[in-house]
Parts: structure tokens; sequence; C-alpha cells
């Protein structure tokens, strides 16, 4: 028996299964792929790792990733440990073949922005590009394999080519004069890369209505502290420019909460900049001190009940919104990439849109139309056209 079990963002999940890819044919092997970029994040991979070396005492067992490069004596039990360098040569050429519905296509790795808060950065600091002939291959690769929806990721995919003179839009260009290219889907973007240029860009591609960026506060003095590099007077223009260019567009963001000395009102200010601004969903972390990073020394003075609470208001304000935009969609018609496996036939739109099918298919993408909504679930009919 050969065994994955993947931790972490989209990019660590694709190194994971490139990971597996390249031992295939190992009987007997459990790969424990970690992350670190929260506290809560690092204490389940250890508590995986060592779940993993209970239960299946005769195994060998490869622990890898953003955790183990941090702390790697906490795996020295291990047969084996990868860290991220190692892995990168070890998986360099190799195309994973995931039992997801959806491939995540690593285009980058590393970030330089240097953010107060931060560990990917530490863990991560070089920027690397692929080439684009080599994405383009991968992509081929993709479509053989019937993924009818490809989603780029890496560290910071916005950084792509930084390290050989060139950029994101460059490589959307290429992408741009494939025949036969896949519905795309960005990752997590920076939101200092979203520009005019770059929706130009996505507008010659079959690009997915779906726009996700790490904003992770909403109060200048904050995003002062965590070195974010922009204001809100920035944010509400990245957000304004998405919002005229594309029509029922799926906006999400990260946000952190309790970070070092964030009072009330500031708070306040985050809430009220979701509140306002068209936003579909968001990814909500309590601030969680991480060593190697600036903010470290500034301890976490906000107390865990406070964060929960903060937690707890943006959930239900974001609850709430998504309903709102969902509720202006039934009677249109939307491509959903069917879900492999689980009870219910479901799947997802481009604009990020989970929806609950009555009908019969055998193909992966197929229209559906919705016909009503909850505040919880999304249903659809499959399109007879």
């Amino acid at each position: 028996m050969q065994k994955i079990i993947n931790l972490g963002c989209k990019l660590n999940q694709y190194e994971g299964f490139c990971l597996a890819k390249k031992f295939t044919g190992t009987q007997d092997l459990i790969i424990v792929n970690t992350c670190c970029v929260t506290r809560e994040a690092a204490t389940k991979s250890l508590r995986k790792f060592r779940s993993s070396k209970r239960q299946y005492p005769n195994h060998r067992i490869i622990a890898t990733g953003c955790a183990c490069r941090l702390a790697p004596e906490k795996f020295k039990c291990a047969d084996q440990v990868i860290d991220n360098v190692q892995r990168n040569k070890l998986i360099k050429g190799v195309f994973p073949t995931p039992e997801k519905s959806r491939y995540f296509l690593k285009i980058q790795d590393g970030c330089n922005e240097g953010c107060s808060y931060c560990i990917v950065a530490k863990l991560r600091d070089k920027v690397e590009s692929k080439p684009v002939k080599d994405i383009i291959e991968e992509i081929e690769w993709a479509v053989s394999l019937d993924y009818q929806e490809v989603v780029l990721v890496g560290a910071n995919i916005g950084l792509y080519g930084f390290d050989v003179g060139q950029e994101l839009i460059d490589l959307l260009k290429a992408l741009s004069k494939i025949s036969d290219l896949p519905r795309l889907r960005l990752s997590s973007l920076e939101p200092k890369f979203v520009s005019e240029d770059l929706i130009r860009c996505l507008k010659d591609l079959p690009f997915c209505r779906h726009f996700h960026l790490p904003i992770q506060s909403a109060d200048n003095r904050i995003l002062i502290a965590m070195k974010r590099h922009y204001d809100i007077v920035y944010l509400k223009k990245a957000v304004s420019l998405i919002a005229r260019n594309f029509n029922d567009v799926a906006l999400g963001a990260d946000i952190i909460v309790g970070f070092p000395g964030e009072m009330e009102n500031e708070f306040e200010n985050t809430y009220k900049f979701i509140e306002r601004q068209p936003f579909t969903h968001l990814h909500i972390f309590p601030y969680s001190p991480r060593p190697l990073t600036s903010a470290y020394i500034l301890g976490d003075p906000v107390d865990r009940k406070t964060k929960r609470q903060r937690l707890w208001q943006l959930k239900d304000l974001i609850k709430n919104k998504n309903y709102e935009f969902r509720k202006r969609l039934p009677g249109k018609s939307f491509g959903v990439i069917i879900e492999k496996g689980g009870h219910e036939k479901q799947g997802l739109t481009d604009n990020y849109i989970r929806v609950y099918i009555n009908g019969e298919c055998d193909d992966t993408l197929v229209s559906v139309r919705i016909s009503r909504v909850t505040i919880d679930k999304t249903f659809g009919i499959i399109d007879n056209v």
C-alpha cells in the first residue's frame, strides 16, 4: 500500500502528489506532506505524522513539506525527511496524477515580499519560475487525462517570471495561443498584481471568474505593521477594477484577525470594508505568531476570545453576502466541473459556486442551470441543450 497525507495549500498539495508519483511502485510507503503556515497547521502536521507511525508500524514513513523545513528535529524518527529544496529537485519534470476534479499546476515557487507575519517566505525564499514551454506541456498532460480545468498555483503567482525578467502577463499571453486550452483559474493573487493589463489578458482566456486576494486587513495602520505595501485606497481600486470587468465574479479574500495591536476600531475598519465591497467568500485566520518572522517579537497580545469573536463576526457577514450573491443566479446557466466520488452529484462553477445537481451525465464539464438557492446550498439542473 502507498498513501499520501496532504496538508496545507494547493501548492503543497501539488508537490505532495508529484512526490507520490516519484515513488510510484514503492510498497508499504506513507508520505506525510506537512504545513506550518499557522501554529494549528504545524500541530496538525505533527499529529498526522505521529499517528501514521502508530497506525503503520511496518511501513516506511517519509515526512516532507514546510513543517519539516522549519523543525526537522520533530520528524527525526521518520524513515526519511525530505525538505522543500530536496523535494523540488526530486520532482523536477514529474507530472502528477491527482485524484481531484481540477488539476493544480505549479507555475512558480518562492516569495520575496517580506510580510511581517508570514513564515512561508522564510521557508520558500527563492523565487523560481517554471519555463513557459514546461507549463504548456503540463497543460497538455492534464488535458490528456480529461481535466477540464487547470488551477495555476504557486507561493506567490504574481511573482511569476521575476527571476527571469518576465511577468505573469507574459505567461498568460503565451497560454492564450493554445487552441484547446481548458478553463483556467488563478489561485491566490496578491492585490498589488491586479492591473488593467492583467484584466485584459484574462479576458483573452477561458478564465474562471474568480479572484482570491490575500488582503489580510483593511486598516491602514495594521497594513503598515504587516508590511503589506498598499493602503485601503489601492484595495478599493483593485476590487472595483475586477467588479467592473466580470459579471457574477466571485471575489474572495484572506483575512487575519487579532494581529498584534489590532484594536476594536481597526477590526471594524476591516469589517466595514468587507461589508461594503462585493466579496463573496473569505478565508479567516486568527493571528498565529510564527518563528523567524519579524512580527514574532510582538508576541500574541490579542486574547483568543477576542480573535474568535472577530472571526465569527466575519464568518456571519460573509455567509450572508454569499447568499445575496447567489440569490441573483437562479435561471442562469454555468459550466460545472463534476466532482469525483461522493454520494451527491455536485460540482464547481467557474465563479466558485458549489452546485448540487439534479440529473445524469457522463461528462466532466456540463452546463447546469441554477434552479434555487438556500443560505447554505445551491441547486441546479443539467441543461438539455
